[in-house]
């Protein structure tokens, strides 16, 4: 096995594209330096470096390696920060907003484990469903659904999730199951919006996609209330999958028409600079992406 050792001075030595710059730079007599390389070379039995006098160039076969070994000593170089993470402490309060209806199924399980890694960290949550100006109303990181229009902010994709269709066994059982979108104009639809929007439902099933302009039996703008709506029989409804999950396991709920997809919706983190982010932020945003397949029990998304 090549001399790890090396392979790390290789690629600062690439680099610099110099021994002597690598040599300075790196505290170490360019005699060693040389002599490394070269049995790395002999290692592999291939050359990395062509030398002359003047010049330094990197082989074909040597910048191929070079982009290996300079991917596992960043991989190294994040893992001895994450380490220096984990035990220096982290404190302050992190100001985050949320839209409706996310606090129960994915912030809150997300923040209690969070502070159990990192007790002295304070959290302040707004739920509200304006966007929110993340200076003005000093919010320090948001979650938003869907794109992102300003350029100026930072925006980090959390996961992505479907909405499904889903109507109660008492409504199937007395008005029965649709099994394609036009079946949809003739059942009691209960939809998320507000006074004047019109609703559209897109629905796709393999290469076919289908549009269905919906007349509201009743629209309200939180999905808590839509889905006590349809649970108790008043219509057919769509809902994130994430947050109907249990219903549909205690049976409350039944998922239909389930060869019809609606689009994914995107919910990312919003955040106003990489430069200017707090500490707290940076592990609180990395802790959420890595560990957000544990808490969120199904997106509706194939994984």
């Amino acid at each position: 096995m090549p001399d790890l050792n090396a392979a790390a001075l290789f690629v600062r030595v690439s680099e610099f594209r110099s021994f002597s710059e690598a040599s300075k730079r790196l505290g170490i007599p360019i005699s060693t330096v040389s002599r490394k390389i070269s049995e790395l070379e002999k290692a592999l039995g291939v050359r990395l470096l062509e030398r002359s006098t003047r010049h330094l160039r990197i082989t074909e076969l040597g910048a191929e390696y070079y982009q290996y070994c300079r991917r596992g000593l960043e991989e190294i170089e994040a893992g001895g920060l994450a380490l220096i993470d984990r035990q220096t402490e982290v404190s302050g309060t992190l100001r985050l907003s949320i839209p409706p209806n996310l606090a129960d199924v994915l912030v809150t399980p997300l923040i209690i484990a969070f502070q159990k890694s990192y007790p002295k960290s304070l959290f302040k949550v707004m739920v509200t469903e304006r966007y929110v100006d993340l200076i003005e109303d000093n919010v320090d990181v948001a979650m938003r659904v869907g794109q992102l229009d300003d350029s100026s902010l930072i925006a980090r994709r959390l996961l992505a999730y479907r909405h499904i269709l889903v109507a109660s066994p008492g409504y199937i059982k007395l008005h029965g199951q649709p099994t394609h979108p036009d079946d949809l104009q003739t059942h009691r639809l209960i939809t998320f919006g507000g006074w004047h929007e019109k609703v559209i439902w897109e629905l796709k099933r393999n290469n076919t996609v289908m549009k269905v302009s919906v007349d509201s039996a009743l629209s309200i703008n939180e999905i808590s209330g839509i889905q006590y709506v349809v649970e108790n029989d008043q219509g057919i409804a769509q809902i994130p999958a994430m947050i109907c999950a249990e219903a549909i396991q205690q049976g409350r709920l039944v998922e239909i028409m389930t060869d019809w997809k609606l689009s994914p919706t995107f919910l990312s983190f919003i955040y106003p600079s990489k430069r200017n982010t707090s500490r707290l932020v940076s592990l609180f945003i990395d802790y959420c992406i890595d560990n957000i397949n544990k808490t969120v029990p199904d997106t509706g998304m194939e994984r």
